[in-house]
């Protein structure tokens, strides 16, 4: 394997597994109420829907892990998706009585950023930015 996007690959891989792991232990298995949006009502339809997008996206970054740079347009829309998705969250928990909780560092809305940030700051791109010129 290449040193080339090693940053990339595992960040990627973390990310991956975050997605197949953390995501439907805290929903699903733990049932955190900081992960669990019940307002009016829980949907637990929907909630087994959001965990197989999530595992389903989490094996495709672990994938993507072998060739980063073939994989950059779903890098990308991961990163923008995931940034969407969080920050709609976070509107939601701030506006929604009894949903603060969400906001929280070990709440779903942190944990929605994770994959974005943690892309975005090891993303290909990124590194061609401050990689130093030859003269």
């Amino acid at each position: 394997m290449s040193k080339e996007h090693l940053a990339t690959r595992i960040a990627l891989i973390a990310s991956g597994i975050g997605m197949i792991v953390v995501y439907p232990l805290n929903m699903v298995v733990l049932e955190r109420a900081s992960w669990i949006w019940d307002y009016p009502n829980r949907h637990p339809a929907f909630e087994h829907m959001l965990v197989a997008i999530f595992v389903s996206m989490g094996g495709f970054l672990i994938w993507a892990a072998r060739d980063p740079i073939r994989f950059l347009p779903f890098i990308d829309f991961v990163i923008v998706s995931g940034a969407v998705h969080g920050t709609v969250m976070a509107i939601d928990a701030w506006q929604m009585p009894g949903m603060a909780s969400h906001l929280a560092f070990r709440g779903d809305v942190m944990g929605t950023y994770f994959a974005p940030i943690t892309l975005a700051l090891t993303h290909p791109r990124f590194f061609y930015l401050f990689k130093p010129r030859a003269a």
